[in-house]
């Protein structure tokens, strides 16, 4: 049986190994050990870091545009 797709591969989360910044709000500090959204660029091969707080709505929107997908590919029209 073939391998399911990922859709959010260049999405994950990491424990801090040391201090980072986030990426939306410079002034949030990202401590060593703290768990942080990261997100991949695979063309750039950059990442950006975000703070719980600062991801809490990109996985909030991340989740919206899942449900509307499965929505239109499974609702009886």
């Amino acid at each position: 049986m073939a391998k399911v797709k990922a859709l959010l591969k260049d999405a994950s989360v990491e424990q801090a190994i040391r201090r980072r910044k986030c990426h939306r709000n410079r002034k949030h500090a990202i401590s060593a050990g703290e768990p942080c959204l990261v997100v991949k660029d695979p063309a750039s091969g950059s990442h950006r870091n975000y703070c719980a707080e600062c991801a809490q709505p990109i996985v909030a929107k991340a989740f919206d545009d899942l449900q509307e997908i499965e929505s239109m590919l499974y609702s009886t029209a």
